[in-house]
C-alpha cells in the first residue's frame, strides 16, 4: 500500500512534468526581464514618470512569479489535495527551522511591496545609509548612494526601523541648505542674496516655493543661520543643487565685500 501511494506521489513528478514546470519558470523569468527592459524605457522616454513607471515592476514581478509557481504546481504537477497540504506542512517546517532569517525577510520584503513605503527612485534614509532605492526584491533593497555604492539592506532590518523618505513617490524633492554667518551681518541683505542663489540655480523647481528662514545661533561665538529650503526638480541633482545654491550665495557675499579677503596667492573657490 506504501509503495503503491510513493509511486502514485512520484507519478505527479514526472521527468516530462519536470521539463515543463522549468521550461515555464523560465519563460517567466524571460517575460520579467523583458518588462524590466521595457519599463526602464518607459522611464527614460517619459522622465516626468520615471517613479511611477519604475516603482511598479517590483509589484509585478512579485504577482507573475507568485502566479507562475501557483501555475506549476497546480496544473502541471496537479499533486492531490492532501498530498499539497502534506508537502506545503513539509516544506514550511524545514523552512522555519532551517532558514528563518530568509523567511522573515521574505515577509518583511512582501510587507513593503504591499505597504509601500518607499518606492523604486525614492530617496530614503535608513540608519547611516542614504541613498536612491533601484532595487526592492524579496529578500533585500539595494540603495545607490551618492558616493557611488550600492547597499545591500536586509528587509528585515529596513523594516524593523525608522525610514525617513525625501520625496515619496516625487520626481522634485525638499534640499535644505544651512549656512553660518558673523551674527553682526544684514540679516535682511543675506536673505535676499540666499533667495537669489535658489531661484538662479538651473536645478530649482519654481512650481514649489523657496523659503530662507534665519536664525542666532551660538558655536564658540554668536552666529545667524541661514537655511535656505527650495526644491530640486529631480531628486537625482540633490547634491549639485546644494552645491550650486552654495557656489552663488559665496560669490554674492565676496562680490559685496562680505567674507573676508582671501590670503596672497590663496585660489579663489567662488
Amino acid at each position: 500500500m506504501e509503495q503503491q501511494s510513493l509511486q502514485h506521489l512520484l507519478s505527479h513528478f514526472s521527468f516530462t512534468r519536470l521539463l515543463l514546470a522549468l521550461l515555464f519558470l523560465l519563460a517567466t523569468w524571460g517575460f520579467t526581464q523583458l518588462l524590466r527592459l521595457a519599463l526602464q524605457r518607459l522611464a527614460d522616454r517619459f522622465s516626468r514618470h520615471r517613479l511611477l513607471i519604475s516603482s511598479s515592476y517590483p509589484l509585478l514581478r512579485l504577482l507573475l512569479w507568485l502566479a507562475a509557481i501557483l501555475f506549476v504546481v497546480v496544473v502541471i504537477f496537479q499533486p492531490p489535495t492532501g498530498t499539497l497540504l502534506t508537502l506545503g506542512a513539509s516544506v514550511g517546517l524545514a523552512l522555519g527551522l532551517g532558514a528563518q532569517d530568509i523567511i522573515r525577510n521574505i515577509i518583511a520584503g512582501v510587507v513593503i511591496l504591499l505597504d509601500r513605503p518607499f518606492r523604486v527612485g525614492d530617496m530614503v534614509a535608513v540608519g547611516d545609509h542614504y541613498g536612491e532605492v533601484t532595487h526592492i526584491g524579496l529578500r533585500s533593497i539595494h540603495l545607490h548612494s551618492f558616493g557611488d555604492s550600492t547597499i545591500n539592506l536586509p528587509n528585515a532590518l529596513v523594516l524593523g526601523q525608522a525610514v525617513a523618505n525625501a520625496n515619496s513617490g516625487a520626481l522634485d524633492e525638499l534640499v535644505e541648505i544651512p549656512f553660518s554667518l558673523p551674527a553682526a551681518s544684514d540679516t535682511a541683505l543675506l536673505r535676499t542674496l540666499a533667495e537669489e542663489a535658489a531661484f538662479c540655480s538651473p536645478y530649482v523647481y519654481l512650481k514649489k516655493p523657496v523659503v530662507v528662514l534665519v536664525e542666532d545661533t551660538f558655536d564658540r561665538q554668536f552666529l545667524t543661520r541661514i537655511r535656505v529650503k527650495a526644491y530640486v526638480f529631480d531628486v537625482r541633482y540633490e547634491r549639485l543643487f546644494a552645491s550650486d545654491v552654495c557656489l552663488r550665495f559665496k560669490l554674492a557675499l565676496r562680490q559685496r565685500g562680505l567674507t573676508p579677503p582671501l590670503p596672497a596667492g590663496a585660489p579663489d573657490s567662488a
